[in-house]
């Protein structure tokens, strides 16, 4: 679209992306610039609505596009590492919502509840985790 994965790089801490090359900020710079511009203009509260959410939709797009191709600028050794630290994010993850689902079924112990010994929230997220997994599974192995 806009951006070119080759621009961008890996975060290093969190998720997303960061610029790479003077293209990537200026990228960024004119994002920052549009949101600011738009927050600024002296139009009607609704309008100016409008348009941060048509910018935040493209910036969204775009950025999915370019975190879809970004694989193909690096080497095997860089998205091998991304990939083991993605793992290890998602095992993390998966564990501290066991631990929590655990602990607030040790704190309702003594709580008749119908239904979840812990907050439904937990079973939900952890569903969509596993149901993800499946399907990306599934399309891996269906690729391969």
């Amino acid at each position: 679209m806009i951006g070119k994965p080759e621009w961008f790089t890996y975060r290093i801490f969190g998720w997303g992306l960061r610029p790479r090359t003077w293209q990537g900020w200026v990228y960024v710079v004119v994002f920052v610039a549009l949101f600011m511009g738009t927050a600024s203009m002296p139009i009607p509260e609704t309008t100016k609505m409008s348009i941060m959410w048509v910018l935040m939709g493209i910036l969204i797009i775009d950025a999915v596009h370019i975190m879809t191709s970004l694989h193909k600028f690096h080497d095997e050794r860089q998205n091998l590492h991304h990939l083991i630290i993605e793992r290890n994010v998602s095992l993390a993850a998966v564990l501290a919502l066991v631990g929590v689902a655990l602990l607030q079924t040790y704190q309702n112990r003594g709580i008749t509840v119908s239904g979840l010994p812990f907050d439904w929230s937990i079973a939900v997220i952890l569903g969509v985790m596993v149901l993800t997994k499946g399907i990306s599974t599934f399309y891996v192995n269906k690729k391969m």
